[in-house]
């Protein structure tokens, strides 16, 4: 690379340009989706849609639109995605974040200029 990585900004961008960001979100959502947290926070969802339901008996009229809406506003009074999220056990292991350690300080290799260059 021929640019210099000079601020937490150009990091990012250049750790997403990298592919690593994209790799670790997958493999972050393959966890979960193999999960007890998926089913508990599927089982949660389908609680605040039941109760929605029960309390709006006008809202199954509604369009999918409408009613989609509806449940989402619902759901993000409650902190459960943030919740399923904090509790992924992936994120605390050490392996994962040597992972990213080992990307970024790539990175920065890669983007530090030459000794004879100043």
């Amino acid at each position: 690379m021929t640019t210099t990585t000079t601020s937490p900004e150009e990091l990012i961008d250049e750790f997403k340009k990298s592919g690593e960001f994209d790799r670790l979100r997958r493999e972050l959502l393959t966890q979960f989706q193999h999960s007890e947290r998926m089913a508990s926070l599927q089982s949660r969802v389908e609680d605040i849609a039941r109760q929605l339901l029960a309390t709006d008996g006008d809202l199954i009229q509604q369009s999918q639109d409408a009613i989609y809406r509806e449940l989402m506003g619902e759901i993000d009074r409650y902190p459960i995605l943030e919740r399923a999220v904090a509790e992924a056990p992936l994120l605390s292991e050490t392996a994962f974040a040597e992972t990213i350690r080992s990307s970024v300080q790539r990175i920065l290799d890669e983007n530090r200029p030459s000794q004879g260059a100043q």
